[in-house]
């Protein structure tokens, strides 16, 4: 255990040292504090134009029926995970590209630890980066919470679903970064793979029958979306943990390989 908290210790100083991070963060914070300004102020005209039209027709109750969760929460989780679908590959490029570039691979392979401890190291020192965009995240849920007064089962639901799509891309990203040199190589092959996660659902709708249902399946979107909706279905859940089991099963072997090379 402890030789799996020095990598992971060395690991989240390696990313803190390095400006990209920090670069990463600051645009996450920018992107989703502008869509999420976007989205409060869309809500603030419909409520507005809502309020006018339910006085002109003496109906108080059309006021009641707008839901700062389903205007305002769910479009603003959507944003946050294209925003992660972007960035999260910066984050992962040089986790282990970056070490066989500088050839400290050759250090990390000799070192006293099995390919798991390794893995379980830098992956676990790079998900405590990546989730970083999920603590951002929370400080525009934190504003909606003090100044409205939205449902909290949805944005529990929604933080958990976020927490869980970070924790899947990173184990990708990091896969990628372990068979590659080039941190450029690295953030453009995961980006691919996110995407094509992303959109690989979208000829679902004339596919019909079994081809949508394997589409749907492979959807990254289409899991994501029960928990911004505050549904948390067990499908979902196994998606993304096998997502994650299946990026480190990958950087595993990978690092297993180049260890008895």
């Amino acid at each position: 255990m402890s030789r799996i908290l020095a990598l992971v210790a060395r690991e989240i100083r390696a990313q803190i040292y390095s400006p990209i991070a920090w670069i990463v963060w600051t645009l996450f914070l920018f992107l989703a504090g502008w869509f999420f300004f976007s989205l409060v102020v869309q809500f603030a005209v419909i409520a507005e134009n809502t309020a006018s039209y339910a006085e002109m027709m003496q109906n108080p109750e059309l006021l009641e029926r707008l839901n700062l969760n389903d205007l305002v929460i769910s479009g603003l989780f959507g944003n946050f995970l294209v925003l992660c679908v972007f960035l999260i590959p910066v984050l992962t490029m040089r986790s282990f590209a970056e070490e066989r570039k500088q050839g400290t691979d050759e250090l990390l392979l000799t070192a006293p630890v099995t390919p798991g401890q390794l893995v379980a190291g830098k992956y676990l020192g790079q998900v405590a980066i990546t989730g970083v965009l999920v603590v951002a995240a929370a400080f525009y849920i934190a504003v909606l919470l003090r100044y409205g007064d939205p449902e909290k089962g949805p944005i529990a639901t929604g933080l958990i679903g976020l927490s869980l799509v970070v924790a899947a891309l990173t184990a990708i990203g990091f896969a990628v970064s372990t068979v590659t040199k080039s941190q450029v190589v690295a953030a453009v092959s995961s980006f691919v793979l996110f995407l094509l996660l992303f959109v690989v659902d979208w000829p679902a709708a004339s596919a019909g029958g079994l081809a949508q249902k394997v589409l749907k399946a492979f959807s990254l979107p289409a899991h994501f979306e029960g928990f911004a909706k505050g549904n948390v279905s067990s499908v979902d859940v196994v998606y993304f943990a096998s997502l994650a089991a299946l990026g480190l099963f990958a950087a595993r072997a990978a690092i297993a390989s180049q260890r008895f090379r």
